[in-house]
């Protein structure tokens, strides 16, 4: 049975507020508050994104401790951490802590920033942006070490640490999630997701990506893996889904338009028409009435999601909330 998780709007409230006095009583209301809600409705996770330059928004370790100490039992999940702007030790760290205070409920969605404002925040960072694929491939190697609570030594392209140890294990190693934009059928994945997958995924979480194209994904996956000792099921196949619910598609997709505009700004890639196209945004996820985003979601069922992470590109969190919860009961 598939999970369905809710992107909490971290960035959306830093992005909207016009006065520190509104973005406190907001994260009140529209973190912690919408948090509540979603676990009151049914929803199995709550789920925060990341930046620290390029879109600032709330941290996200930081957030998801909040949202632990205020929720009950749904998951925590991050869509998607960026390892490589802080040192793996420290990323080790807060993640294990995190992982303990919340009883074991993390689950860790990496990606690396594929967009000129992220360039500029690596930049600024002290990041090399052409390598930050390596860098994070070993990042991870070294985060899921730490998390084994014994010292290490480690000496690679990236990063250097000896007889280091953060003293503890998460309460449950945190389920690495990796991210993916870029996926050919004739060609597969790029080299380093292709080794980040390998390596380090016990799940897949893609974006923009339509039914058809999902399912070949998850048919080359399975195939990444029948040269390791790994089970071609070892990585759980979820899926960042973009929801508006509305009276008609064509309404949805104008408030997703608008949404996008707004939320990245200057970003090239949400700047041109093609990729604010109707058939760009509806590639993306599910957009229109109940009964068309019910069947949607039924065609990324079919391909084989089985971890659904939800982010509602639209105002009006609230009822979209509520509405995406009866398509699940439905769906699901």
């Amino acid at each position: 049975m598939s999970t369905v998780e809710y992107l909490l709007p971290t960035r959306g409230i830093v992005a909207s507020s016009t006065s520190t006095t509104e973005l406190t009583a907001r994260a009140s209301a529209d973190v912690v508050g919408l948090a509540r809600r979603a676990e009151s409705l049914g929803y199995d996770g709550l789920w925060v994104g990341d930046s620290v330059l390029a879109k600032p928004r709330f941290e996200p370790l930081v957030t998801l401790g909040t949202v632990a100490a205020t929720t009950d039992s749904v998951e925590l999940g991050t869509a998607v951490y960026l390892p490589v702007l802080r040192h793996p030790v420290h990323v080790a760290h807060m993640t294990a802590t995190l992982d303990q205070l919340s009883g074991g409920r993390l689950s860790l969605g990496v990606g690396v920033g594929v967009r000129p404002p992220e360039r500029e925040e690596m930049r600024q960072l002290g990041v090399d942006y052409e390598r930050r694929g390596a860098m994070l491939n070993e990042a991870l190697t070294v985060v899921s070490r730490l998390w084994e609570g014994t010292a290490i030594d480690h000496a690679g392209d990236h990063y250097r640490v000896e007889d280091a140890g953060i003293g503890f294990e998460p309460a449950r190693k945190p389920p690495i999630y990796v991210a993916s934009a870029a996926f050919e059928p004739s060609e597969g994945f790029p080299r380093q997701i292709q080794r980040r997958l390998i390596e380090h995924g016990d799940g897949w979480l893609p974006i923009a990506m339509p039914p058809e194209e999902y399912a070949a994904g998850r048919t080359y996956i399975a195939e990444l893996l029948e040269g390791t000792d790994r089970p071609n099921d070892a990585i759980t196949p979820g899926y960042y889904l973009d929801v508006v619910v509305a009276e008609s598609e064509a309404t949805a997709i104008e408030r997703a338009r608008e949404f996008y505009r707004d939320y990245y700004g200057e970003q090239v890639a949400y700047r041109s028409e093609q990729a604010l196209s109707r058939a760009e945004i509806r590639k993306r996820g599910a957009f229109g009435t109940v009964d068309a985003v019910e069947e949607r979601v039924a065609e990324y069922l079919d391909a084989g999601v089985e971890r659904f992470v939800v982010r509602f590109p639209a105002g009006d969190q609230r009822r979209q909330l509520r509405a995406f919860s009866s398509v699940a009961e439905t769906v699901l």
